[in-house]
Order: structure tokens, then sequence, then C-alpha cells
């Protein structure tokens, strides 16, 4: 029985890793967030292929398409005037979306080691399994990073700055556990200011992993007569 347990431990934490290897994954994406006593809200459908591919439609406010890969190339094509604009970012890359991450079994760390952080603890507290990481050199002003683990799947992410005030924080929550298991409600708060603060909850829904991911967006290319731009900082800002 031991054996067994151990086996379907092991089973569990690979199983997110084979899916993403040979299948498609899509989900609808709703963001809302509060600063400084303004709200916004976008809404987009995110596109993941085996390849690292990753089509990003958004819907709200305004309707723009982005197509990204894993080495952080994108386009951005705007359907309303027929534009489109290339950028070339390694932070833009497909593997850093949080369904990337969960697709491919990386939340047992959340890619701190990627931004620089190496594991100096882990411990249980409170029936949580609790690991620790450490900036390499000083990162902004972070000092430590917990995150808190229950039952393998990560819970809360949480950013400590000097004398262990906490400057920004992620909890992840509502867990779909079928083939990919993905946080459906993600809640971040950034503190901004000693007296201000930015709340951001994110909601996932119609998660489709396999066969069933059968959009045609999953396929989109950018017009070939499309007008090229010059990019701007700005247009990666919802406004």
């Amino acid at each position: 029985m031991r054996m067994r347990t151990i086996y379907s431990i092991i089973l569990l934490l690979l199983v997110p890793t084979m899916v993403w290897g040979q299948h498609r994954a899509s989900a609808d994406v709703q963001t809302v967030t509060v600063a400084k006593g303004k709200k916004m809200t976008v809404t987009k459908s995110i596109y993941l292929s085996p390849d690292g591919r990753m089509v990003t439609e958004q819907h709200r406010p305004q309707r723009m398409i982005f197509l990204t890969n894993a080495l952080g190339e994108m386009r951005i094509y705007n359907p309303a005037d027929n534009s489109v604009v290339l950028v070339d970012d390694r932070e833009l890359a497909s593997d850093k979306d949080l369904l990337a991450v969960f697709a491919t079994g990386r939340y047992v760390d959340m890619d701190l080691p990627l931004y620089g952080y190496v594991q100096s603890g882990v411990e249980q507290r409170e029936g949580l399994t609790i690991k620790t990481f450490e900036p390499k050199t000083k990162n902004k002003g972070v000092e430590k990073v917990e995150l808190a683990f229950d039952r393998h799947l990560p819970i809360c992410m949480i950013y400590y700055g000097t004398k262990d005030n906490a400057v920004r924080k992620l909890y992840f929550s509502k867990y779909n556990l079928g083939r990919i298991p993905m946080p459906m409600r993600i809640t971040e708060v950034e503190y901004t200011t000693p007296t201000d603060s930015l709340v951001r909850l994110s909601t996932y829904s119609n998660l489709v992993v396999g066969g069933e991911a059968t959009s045609e967006m999953f396929d989109f290319v950018v017009p070939a007569d499309a007008k090229m731009m010059a990019f701007d900082k700005s247009m990666l800002e919802v406004k």
C-alpha cells in the first residue's frame, strides 16, 4: 500500500508535464485590478500549444491579439486598423504565463530559481509545507519569498522586504484537479506604498485540455497585409 501511495504521488507530479508535452490547453481569464481608487477589468482567452506558441486574444477593453513563443518574440496585432508590432523580450515569453507554469508542473518552485532565487529552507507549519527562497543578490528590496503548499499544490506566495514586511502576496485557490492542476482563482496584493496597495483578482474559466481544445485561434496568423508599426511600451499597458 505504501509503495502504491508513493507511486501515485510521483504520477501526480509527472502528469502535468506529460499532458503539456502532448496536448493543447486553453482558458478564459478575467482580471480585475483596483489601484488608486480606480477599477480596471480585462478579459482575454489564452491558447497554448505544445511547441510553446501562445495566442492571447484580448476581448476587453479593446480587442487585441498577442502571439508569443518561448523565446519572448511577440507580435501584437490590432484588428481595428490591421496593424502589427514586433517585440523581442524574454520577460514576455510564453512559458512565463501562469497557465504554462502549472501545465508543465513548474509550480513546485513557481520558477523562482529562474528569477535569481535559491531555496534556503523548508519546514512544516500548521499542516502546510513552507519553502523559503532568497535572492542570490539584492533584488529590489526583496529579502526572501515564502511559498506555501497544501497537498503538493501552492496556495500562497509572499514576498518580504526589509524587516520582514510583506511587499507582495499571491493566493492560489479553487483548484481544478483535472488533467492540469490549475488554480482557477489567483489573488494578488502588492503594497505599492506604506498607505496604498494594488489588488488584482484573476478568475480562470473554461479550461480545456487535449482533443477538446479545437479553437481556430490556436492557429491564428497575422494577416500578410498588416501594417508594420513602431513599438511603444505603452502598447503593453491596458488603458
